[in-house]
């Protein structure tokens, strides 16, 4: 098994709203371990909730809250006699992406993603560890039933349904949506992402880092895969730090492959560590999205208006380094989430009576606002997602040209969403790395 190998797919969203959750009393005694600002009034630091953490704006709620700029640390607040030095630039790739459906044990789950993802809004709607005396939201529901938060506020409703989803044969089934699919193809070097971390100096806390991401069509060399057989976990070998994986020529600034890239089109020149996480933010309307043309499992293509990324930087005994408890969370347009469908091919023309059940669905669930704003008074515009993740060192290769996808192509006829031909000078398929 490669390292971190908790995966779980960037799948879509296609569910009829569930009840509203019932809010029980947070209660710190119920928790064990360290809390995540070091004292034991707050849940443990993991899956979205650390230092940024604390108490929230709804009846004082512990709430996972969200890492920001204004958190960055004070310049020169590193430690140690090498704190001024820069590490050499540091590639990592994918190792795992948790969103909800599977728990830990990667058994189905309906609640999962109650624990993935950070408090984006400010404020608890109805969330199980937040009791409130009167409905709290951040915007007006444009269903009549209010989309609720996860844990400790946490918002993540393309989690929830992204759990409905997987459980649809029409949707889950016949466009890979599928988690475990989703797994395997990453750890088979089918699709990754590449991160780029420079000007680091290698310590707990430095107030300027680099990061850049790029888009992967997978290994120079895709591994064999055993990913039809509901035991890969245990028999399938994953991609290793020094088998070099393919860059999207569009995914960079110049036309220069690994192993040592040029800058990234998806990048924040801004980020930083502070207390051994990293902290980037996305560049608005940045589209995140895997190829999966010849994939065991599509990778749902998701346009971000805003996001922040965070996760735990580690240097392992053997020289290595890795992200452990990685966290994207975000925020994605109704219009973007619907694109998004077309471009994997789901649309009103290749599916005309679900198309218009999973339309009704997600406009139902929209539960924040893009802008960013806190009102009531306004009508809910957007998604908010969570992600969970773990990174491990890898190698950057040769640069592949992928067409991009043509919407509303069914599957098969082209690859998922339709692609004008295949890639060229490596593996097959498509991603894409840039903003629009």
């Amino acid at each position: 098994m490669h390292p971190g190998g908790r995966l779980a797919a960037l799948g879509g969203g296609v569910v009829a709203l569930v009840a509203l959750a019932y809010c029980n009393v947070y209660d710190p005694s119920l928790l064990a371990g360290g809390s995540a600002d070091g004292g034991a009034d707050g849940p443990d630091a993991s899956s979205g909730i650390g230092w940024w953490s604390g108490p929230g704006g709804t009846d004082d709620c512990f709430s996972a809250g969200a890492p920001s700029a204004a958190d960055r640390p004070d310049a020169g607040a590193g430690t140690g006699a090498d704190a001024a030095a820069s590490v050499p630039p540091i590639y990592l790739a994918l190792t795992a992406m948790r969103l909800g459906s599977l728990d830990l044990n990667y058994q189905p789950s309906t609640s999962a993603w109650q624990d993935i993802g950070f408090d984006l809004d400010g404020v608890c709607t109805q969330s199980p560890t937040c009791p409130t005396t009167r409905p709290v939201e951040s915007c007006k529901p444009t269903g009549l039933a209010i989309p609720v938060d996860g844990n400790y506020c946490r918002d993540n409703t393309f989690g929830k349904l992204e759990v409905e989803a997987a459980g649809i044969p029409q949707i889950g089934g016949k466009y890979g949506l599928n988690d475990d699919a989703f797994d395997c193809a990453l750890c088979v070097g089918a699709y990754n992402f590449l991160v780029r971390i420079s000007d680091y100096d290698g310590q707990p806390d430095d107030d300027q880092v680099r990061v850049d991401m790029y888009a992967s069509p997978g290994l120079e060399t895709p591994l064999p895969s055993s990913c039809g057989s509901s035991n890969w976990r245990n028999n399938q070998v994953c991609f290793t730090p020094d088998t070099p994986f393919t860059i999207r020529d569009t995914a960079v600034t110049q036309p220069q492959g690994g192993p040592m890239l040029p800058n990234a089109v998806i990048n924040d020149p801004n980020a930083y560590v502070r207390a051994g996480y990293i902290v980037a933010q996305l560049p608005p309307n940045t589209l995140f999205w895997f190829p999966g043309y010849n994939a065991p499992a599509t990778a749902f293509p998701l346009s971000f208006v805003r996001a922040v990324v965070s996760g735990r930087i580690t240097k392992a005994q053997d020289g290595t380094w890795t992200i452990l408890d990685g966290i994207i969370g975000g925020v994605v347009t109704e219009q973007a989430i619907l694109q998004g469908f077309q471009l994997i091919g789901f649309c009103q023309s290749t599916e005309p009576m679900n198309y218009p059940i999973m339309t009704s669905y997600l406009h139902a669930g929209l539960d924040i606002l893009a802008s960013g704003k806190v009102d009531p008074t306004t009508t809910c515009d957007s998604v908010s997602v969570g992600i969970g993740f773990t990174a491990g060192q890898a190698t950057a290769g040769k640069l592949v040209h992928v067409p991009d996808p043509i919407p509303c192509t069914p599957k098969g006829q082209g690859g998922d969403g339709g692609v004008d031909g295949g890639s060229e000078g490596g593996s097959e398929g498509g991603s894409d790395a840039r903003t629009d």
